[in-house]
């Protein structure tokens, strides 16, 4: 055990002196941050994002601001115009409606026209939606002050007695308003076009694109990672290192595990700089399950015996930078990694499972989901860990055969 520590302690000092390793830990949070930060601006939102700047500050416009922000599925920012404008052009809201100065008078004067301004990102998909959702609470108020001064025009026409108490108009505008409770007189109907088929489907979900997209690319850049720096195997087989160590009986296993831990560490501390900047900047947890915790450690052990296969199989550590890069982006295209948001079936989802992460993505999908059984986890990470432990010996009997060669 002693020596396994010494070889990683050896190993981390020797790639952390390594220009190539501090450009990919700066680089893949980048890349990583500014990836998630496109996904989340188009994804589908379960909480849909508005800002309203109510420039009337009046009873009415109030109201209209409080139901609106009551309705399910959206959240409300109750800002300033300024901040309105500011919020829509940097894609934080979907839309944002400003109500002007004077809603209140001009709803007693049943005009609607001009009253609401409203602002939407180019991206937006959901403007419309939200536009009649604010619409109907303002023609609510506008059919119960119609209501109510039409009444009140009809008993000063045909000279009819007022009630003895309380207010005709305030009585007829509370009944009309009344009339929208318990349904209102508008609903909306959610539905998804799934191939030719259209389908009802809950206006709220519980899985994140971005987060799913986030997990897509970590996988990506971890096998990246991980296969660039597998060619210290290349490095100590041309230097004459292997033939010395194979000198030694029972040395070589221990130089062999003592790499792939300094290996599987630094890989750890990849996933952990994404989770924190996934966290920090985006309030997006990448790993929140304990079982996501051991379907990535399975991923990692997997991807380092892949790692260490195409070290055994190459010839110079020049055709491994060249192929690790066509790897990644071959295996990750393949394994969904680029769009983990979409349903795979038949070939598409055979052709997935040939791949790590196909298999890592389909056990995330059901933990992100909350909809899984524990066996079904189980079962991706015991192919996982299979699929690396038999990497592993192969390139372990590779390597020794190449060392006495």
């Amino acid at each position: 055990m002693y020596a396994i520590l010494q070889v990683l302690k050896l190993r981390l000092q020797l790639i952390l002196r390594d220009r190539m390793f501090l450009l990919l830990l700066v680089l893949f949070p980048f890349v990583f941050v500014f990836i998630l930060n496109a996904t989340q601006s188009f994804q589908k939102q379960p909480i849909i994002p508005v800002a309203v700047a109510d420039e009337d500050r009046s009873s009415y416009s109030k109201l209209v601001v409080d139901r609106f922000a009551a309705k399910e599925g959206i959240r409300v920012l109750r800002v300033s115009r300024e901040e309105a404008y500011r919020l829509t052009e940097n894609y934080r809201v979907e839309a944002a409606f400003v109500i002007k100065e004077g809603f209140q008078d001009a709803i007693m004067d049943e005009e609607m026209d001009k009253t609401v301004e409203m602002l939407k990102n180019p991206g937006s998909l959901s403007y419309g939606i939200l536009g009649e959702m604010l619409g109907s609470e303002v023609m609510r108020l506008s059919a119960n002050t119609g209501a109510a001064n039409k009444t009140e025009r009809l008993y000063q026409l045909y000279g009819l007695k007022q009630p003895a108490t309380g207010s005709l108009w305030e009585r007829v505008w509370n009944y009309a308003d009344s009339q929208w409770e318990p349904k209102p007189l508008m609903t909306i109907d959610y539905k998804e076009m799934s191939g030719n088929d259209v389908q009802t489907v809950n206006r709220v979900t519980n899985v994140s694109n971005a987060m799913l997209t986030g997990m897509g690319m970590l996988l990506v850049f971890v096998l990246l990672f991980v296969t660039l720096h597998s060619r210290w195997l290349l490095e100590e087989r041309d230097n004459g290192t292997l033939k010395r160590i194979m000198s030694t009986p029972g040395v070589l296993w221990k130089f062999y595990v003592g790499n792939i831990a300094a290996l599987g560490l630094l890989s750890l501390v990849l996933v952990c700089i994404c989770a924190v900047l996934a966290r920090l900047l985006f309030s997006a947890s990448l790993v929140f399950h304990p079982l996501q915790y051991a379907l990535l450690g399975a991923y990692t052990y997997a991807v380092i015996g892949l790692g260490m296969f195409f070290s055994a199989i190459f010839k110079t550590s020049r055709q491994l930078e060249t192929g690790a890069p066509l790897l990644a982006l071959l295996t990750g295209f393949v394994g969904g990694c680029f769009w983990p948001f979409l349903p795979l079936s038949g070939f598409s989802e055979m052709l997935a499972l040939c791949t790590p992460q196909g298999w890592t993505l389909a056990g995330m999908k059901l933990l992100i989901s909350n909809d899984y059984e524990l066996a079904d986890i189980l079962q991706n990470i015991l192919i996982l860990a299979s699929f690396g432990t038999a990497l592993f010996a192969y390139s372990f009997y590779r390597i020794r055969r190449q060392a006495a060669s």
